[in-house]
């Protein structure tokens, strides 16, 4: 689908998302993920493949992905660094691994290779996350932090520690998540649920996941660090690819769907590109009458999804209580549909 040429945009809220919902006429409903073509403003020059991934997914959504990157001279990835190595075969539990088995779908580490000569990692390593998570003066491109409590830790430096621990199995988040998830194994009906939930959730987030107003001070910092700041590493890989004489035909970011607005936003004003073309892939789908789920039971799980959804992004009544006070309203929106 090409899209209309525009100028740079003035803010996400003029970005167009990166995931929807899908509801065919036989009652299937399916996550669709955009691959975006940004293209230079002004004279020739390297598109820009923005490659939004969902880390769960059908094998043959991720054969397509993988397809369409080899195809690519350049690919720049997104992976937390341990070291220089790219991503290899997992060692020990993983919690994606894991939710994707018990929904009969694939982990994106599971399906994609990695290991070809033009993939080029462009994240942030674990060190520099730890670095930037124990400072309590960083706050990448959002509203003023809270002080952290007399002899806390900084804001958002416990919520990164108990995602890391959730995903990894281990201690009393990564126990309960173990159990959540051994559970939703044993119904189908409950794995048709969890599908048809997870697509209301991923297809209405709002694009900039980093001011979702109902989060508590320490989760919206979370999602300021992991996303603005290593948004911020592909700006530069990408600048950097872009310099070279000759450049590459075209570079593909490959990154988790949630980064791409705020990625799109920065490419585009930082390097003077625009959006040119959306390809949509299915990412998953479900049908819920073949899974035994009831018409009643489907309409259930929707409206829950969409009243959590709404009740977390009003204002606070009290922002002096429950984090920042809310941006500007120029600086965030709800999702523009296209």
């Amino acid at each position: 689908m090409a899209l209309r040429a525009a100028d740079q945009p003035a803010d996400l809220h003029a970005i167009h998302p990166y995931l929807r919902t899908v509801r065919s006429t036989n009652g299937t409903v399916a996550l669709e993920v955009a691959l975006r073509r940004l293209e230079p403003i002004r004279g020739r020059g390297p598109a820009l493949w923005l490659v939004a991934v969902t880390h769960l997914g059908t094998s043959n959504y991720y054969a397509q992905i993988q397809r369409f990157l080899d195809a690519r001279p350049l690919v720049l990835y997104e992976a937390i660094r341990q070291n220089e190595a790219p991503p290899a075969v997992r060692e020990g539990y993983s919690l994606q691994a894991d939710l994707a088995r018990a929904l009969g779908l694939t982990f994106q580490l599971d399906a994609i290779r990695y290991d070809r000569p033009h993939f080029r990692n462009s994240d942030l390593s674990y060190a520099d996350l730890a670095r930037l998570f124990a400072s309590p003066t960083n706050a990448p491109s959002g509203p003023a932090e809270e002080p952290p409590a007399a002899g806390g830790p900084p804001a958002g430096a416990v919520e990164f520690g108990a995602l890391v621990q959730a995903m990894s199995g281990e201690g009393i988040f990564g126990g309960l998540a173990r159990l959540g998830v051994s559970v939703l194994a044993a119904s189908p009906r409950l794995q048709a649920a969890t599908k048809v939930a997870m697509i209301e959730v991923l297809g209405q987030l709002p694009n900039d996941l980093t001011q979702i107003e109902g989060l508590p001070p320490g989760l919206q910092r979370l999602m300021r660090i992991l996303i603005e700041e290593r948004n911020e590493a592909v700006v530069r890989d990408a600048r950097a690819a872009l310099a070279r004489r000759p450049p590459p035909d075209s570079v593909a970011v490959f990154y988790g769907a949630g980064h791409m607005p705020d990625l799109e936003f920065r490419l585009c004003r930082s390097l003077g590109y625009q959006p040119a073309e959306d390809r949509w892939l299915v990412a998953f789908d479900v049908d819920p009458r073949a899974a035994g789920l009831s018409p009643f039971e489907l309409e259930l799980t929707t409206r829950l999804v969409r009243a959590q959804l709404r009740g977390l992004q009003r204002p606070s009544p009290n922002p002096t209580e429950t984090g920042p006070a809310p941006a500007k309203a120029d600086s965030v929106g709800a999702p523009t549909r296209p």
